[in-house]
């Protein structure tokens, strides 16, 4: 089961393309490492799964009570 999921999520400042079409879901009990150079897009992809933004296109499903 999934705690959290990204689907088609964009994220642009801009006209730069931060973020295109991420798939992505995480699911209880898994680990996971953010890796990439500076300006890849890990602090705005936090952001998305902490809920602080939200994306432009697609959507951010989390499971209720998720504290990131």
């Amino acid at each position: 089961m999934s705690i959290l999921r990204f689907s088609k999520v964009v994220r642009e400042v801009g006209d730069f393309t931060i973020l295109d079409e991420i798939d992505a879901s995480i699911a209880a009990g898994e680990r996971i490492g953010l890796v990439g150079p500076n300006g890849a897009g890990k602090t705005t992809l936090l952001r998305l799964a902490a809920g602080i933004d939200d994306p432009d296109r697609g959507s951010v499903e989390r499971k209720r009570g998720l504290t990131v």
